[in-house]
């Protein structure tokens, strides 16, 4: 871009005030979920090793909507230290515009419009399915855990298990196991057993090794008799390891070939956000304009208010147009039209802005 002196100041200035917003807010975030997670262990329906697993993928799946509103409160803060410290005004007097000063935000907002794009389109949702697979496989981990020595246990809704002796490498001996099915009870006696997922085929099984299986109907003697080396018995179909997956999480291919409104909807929002940047990243400098004697965080609190509001009205928009019959784009569109609407009249009222020649008045 061919950043003067003065740009790389002011790149400089709003890069370290993004940095300290995103990591305020970073922390925030994971402190929610690591609440939430912990809180998920300690009743018991996920393994406590899996916590900060998890904490990593929802961090990665929810920063692209983070990094938007954090560079927004960034560069209303290191411009409002500008303004308080009258070096705006002394620009102003050496006859620099408002042009130059929002070269050296864009130079900050094109990359980071990129890295958005690339978080919300791919790697946000890869993240976010990567996170459902790790609690569906955790959750039928707990229930595992459940079976202890010596007392039965329900696995699977129908199946119920008994073992003698659990190894600390998870290896069962002298297993027992029972259910109901369509053709008849089953029952297997096994020398060994272990829980073994998508490895014999899609799903989670109880390998059983060494036993025999016994299948027909109490007080009938029609029973079949199967003598095995290793049988797998299968205690859920692959859903649970691979969950239904939402539009949040769904791949970028299959989000562009679906034809339904509701995929329309989310490919829009997921565009929308790096699109935010670039319009916030225009109506930070009117709003950061302030006295030398005003508040540090007058403006912040402002800001933060007009983030949630625009970022509300998409989502509420775009709920609003799957329901309808609007097209989703046309409201999608139209809110970010209006938030630059709002943007440039804020910059003729608060700089003095003409768009023709974009002159100081």
């Amino acid at each position: 871009m061919g950043l003067t002196r003065l740009s790389r100041y002011l790149l400089r200035e709003v890069l370290l005030a993004w940095l300290a917003v995103t990591v305020v807010l970073f922390v925030v975030l994971l402190t929610n979920r690591l609440v939430q997670f912990m809180a998920d262990a300690a009743s018991g329906d996920i393994p406590a090793e899996v916590i900060f697993t998890l904490l990593g993928l929802k961090a990665t799946a929810n920063l692209g909507v983070v990094l938007p509103g954090s560079f927004f409160l960034g560069v209303v803060l290191a411009l409002g230290r500008l303004y308080r410290d009258s070096e705006m005004t002394a620009m102003a007097g050496c006859g620099i515009g408002p042009w130059p000063i929002y070269r050296g935000i864009l130079a900050v907002a094109l990359p980071l419009a990129l890295l958005v794009g690339a978080l919300t389109l791919t790697l946000g949702p890869a993240a976010e399915r990567q996170a459902d697979r790790v609690v569906a496989n955790a959750e039928q981990t707990v229930q595992f855990r459940g079976l202890q020595p010596g007392r039965f246990l329900g696995l699977g809704g129908d199946t119920t298990v008994y073992v003698a002796t659990i190894t600390e490498e998870g290896r069962m001996n002298q297993v027992f196991a029972e259910r109901q099915t369509a053709d008849g009870r089953e029952i297997w006696v096994a020398t060994a057993g272990r829980r073994a997922v998508d490895e014999v085929a899609p799903g989670e099984f109880l390998v059983l090794s060494d036993g025999h299986r016994y299948r027909g109907e109490p007080g009938q003697s029609d029973w079949q008799l199967l003598a095995y080396d290793e049988y797998g018995v299968r205690l859920s179909e692959p859903d649970p390891i691979e969950p239904g997956v939402g539009l949040d999480a769904r791949p970028l291919g299959e989000v562009l070939d679906a034809a339904d409104p509701r995929a329309r909807a989310e490919l829009a929002q997921r565009l929308s956000y790096p699109l935010m940047v670039f319009v916030l990243a225009l109506g930070a400098l009117p709003l950061a304009r302030t006295g030398p004697r005003s508040g540090r965080y007058g403006r912040v609190v402002i800001a933060v208010l007009i983030f949630m509001i625009y970022f509300n009205l998409l989502i509420a928009v775009s709920d609003w147009a799957v329901r309808s019959a609007i097209p989703v784009w046309a409201g999608v569109g139209g809110v970010h039209l209006v938030a630059l609407a709002v943007v440039l009249a804020g910059l003729s009222v608060r700089l003095g802005i003409r768009w023709r020649g974009w002159a100081p008045q």
